[in-house]
């Protein structure tokens, strides 16, 4: 097994050329991972997470310090106490990953080993083809991924869990058993119990055909996930309408995919089959609600997520000398230098300044001055096709009469532009 898995990393380049952090549970898989891997002459790092949800815990703890010790490698302990606030399983899975990482940075190195096995992956193949996922998700586990910081690498991927249990014997590994595993209850458990054993008896070779199946999965993957990484930065996290609309199927769907990835927020099949609906309806303005406080709003040609604002911004007063910042989002000042930065500012009289000014957002029955009246705040934005969910915290700058000088970004009042060209002062605003 140890050849197996040796001609598995090499075949598949998951280069191992640094300190590799063994996520080790204390299960037969994780044990026989660092053992496997530390008979291979990689340096690696034993780090296991105490969840104190059984009463074997302690001893599984004390049994990975051990074998810590047998391998001659370092330990690193998580001691993970669930607060009972959100989902166990999920708020344990970023803990344990953010372990991992922690003691990837304290070891300098990059690369985090999980031991997911053939069986893992035939399972999790199975249950996203019943959920509904992406094109990545259907692929199963895939055997490196990198975020560009770190590597997630599953050498094990290659083996079945029965060699696993007999090179444990082998070697003599003490390791433990979760007994929920042997349990119904999860759908998992019900598909490695029940649906498995009929799929290899259908099929002997049924680990080696998933495994060329996540390949290709994931390798279409990657060719589509460049070209939505490209049109989301180029279009700085917003679905511009037109041009979506032109893109292949696939590659829509990939990008609605990645941009509810970018806010954290669950999909599968249906969530971007109904966001694709929405972006392709000839209808106007729309919002879908999605996870938590997020929507996806649909607005003058853009498709854009976001949370709705229930809270305005607190508004800041601003004088000759200050710096303020204003929604967490905006810093403002005065200056007597034209601004190099490609900061957003107005030119302004210095004698005919009336402060304090302030930052605000806007109010009911706000009005700006321009060149043949007045008109309404909120006329202009809709004009000008500001979102709806932005025009309450757009900065708005009022100066010491209590006149709208400036929205930002998007008009400024007839007094303005009458000093552009003789004005001495700059008001400039930076974007955070």
């Amino acid at each position: 097994m140890i050849n197996k898995v040796k001609n598995f990393i090499e075949a598949n380049k998951l280069n191992i050329d640094n300190r590799v952090v063994c996520a080790v549970s204390g299960g037969a898989d994780s044990v026989a991972l660092i053992s496997i891997l530390s008979r291979l002459g990689y340096k690696c790092i034993l780090a296991h997470v105490n969840h104190h949800k059984r009463k074997e815990s302690e001893e599984e703890e004390r049994a990975m310090r051990e074998l810590a010790k047998d391998l001659n490698v370092p330990f690193e302990l998580l001691d993970y106490h669930f607060k009972g606030n959100g989902n166990f399983h999920d708020d344990s899975h970023n803990a344990r990953y953010d372990f991992f990482r922690e003691v990837a940075d304290k070891y300098n190195t990059n690369i985090i080993a999980t031991a997911h096995h053939e069986g893992d992956q035939i399972e999790t193949i199975l249950i996203k083809l019943m959920e509904g996922s992406n094109l990545y998700g259907y692929g199963g586990i895939a055997l490196d991924n990198n975020d560009g910081k770190y590597r997630i690498i599953r050498p094990l991927l290659c083996v079945s869990k029965n060699e696993i249990y007999d090179f444990a014997k082998e070697e003599g590994l003490t390791y433990f058993e979760d007994s929920s595993n042997h349990e119904d209850l999860f759908l998992r458990n019900r598909l490695r119990h029940h649906v498995v054993p009929l799929l290899l008896d259908e099929c002997p070779d049924l680990y080696d055909k998933a495994l060329r199946y996540s390949l290709m999965m994931h390798e279409a993957f990657d060719y589509i996930r460049e070209d939505s990484i490209n049109y989301l930065n180029k279009h700085n996290h917003i679905i511009d309408i037109s041009s979506f609309k032109n893109l292949r199927i696939a590659l829509k769907k990939d990008i609605i995919s990645l941009l509810l990835e970018r806010f954290n927020i669950r999909r599968n099949t249906n969530i971007i089959n109904d966001i694709l609906e929405l972006l392709e309806n000839e209808d106007g303005n729309k919002e879908l609600k999605l996870e938590g406080e997020y929507f996806l709003y649909k607005e003058y040609n853009q498709a854009y997520i976001s949370k709705r604002n229930v809270t305005l911004p607190t508004a800041v007063v601003l004088e000759e000398n200050d710096s303020v910042v204003y929604n967490n989002a905006y810093r403002f000042y005065f200056s007597k230098n034209l601004p190099v930065s490609g900061a957003k500012y107005i030119k302004l009289w210095y004698n005919q300044l009336i402060f304090p000014f302030v930052i605000r957002p806007r109010k009911n029955g706000d009005t700006i001055t321009i060149d043949n009246g007045t008109k309404k705040v909120s006329r202009v934005m809709i004009d000008k096709k500001i979102p709806k969910n932005q025009r309450d915290i757009l900065p708005i700058i009022v100066d010491g009469n209590g006149d709208i000088v400036w929205i930002y970004d998007i008009l400024k009042s007839d007094s303005v532009y009458k000093q552009k060209s003789e004005g001495n002062i700059y008001l400039v605003c930076e974007v955070l």
